[in-house]
């Protein structure tokens, strides 16, 4: 699986594999301040839920559920807190590349693939 997870990244294949590959490999993401401003004008970063409801045409109570903590992009691991020097509560977004709080969203969240195993 390796190999194959190398020869995608040197075909040039898409970003979102390259941040999968940097978590799956365990390398806290880069992190600039000058990104959660981006993300707070361009991404809704921080709103209220019921603004991001309107954004996304989702009831308020739906949108409030998708946070931060439990987006694709947040990297909480005790490695990223220890390199970034930052506390419980928050994570690095590898999307947008910021440290942001697990209790917050943006429009960029994206849902956790997880894989469940059957029972045989």
């Amino acid at each position: 699986m390796v190999t194959w997870l190398r020869r995608q990244l040197s075909l040039g294949s898409d970003k979102n594999m390259m941040m999968g590959m940097s978590l799956m490999l365990g390398e806290p993401p880069e992190v600039d301040p000058k990104n959660r401003d981006r993300a707070e004008t361009y991404w809704m970063y921080g709103s209220s839920a019921e603004e991001l409801g309107k954004a996304w045409d989702k009831p308020a109570d739906m949108a409030a559920l998708k946070t931060c903590g439990n987006c694709e992009y947040f990297d909480n691991r005790a490695r990223t807190l220890k390199s970034l020097d930052i506390e419980s509560g928050l994570g690095a977004c590898a999307k947008f590349k910021f440290v942001c709080s697990q209790e917050k969203s943006c429009q960029g969240w994206d849902c956790k693939d997880i894989d469940m195993m059957e029972k045989e």
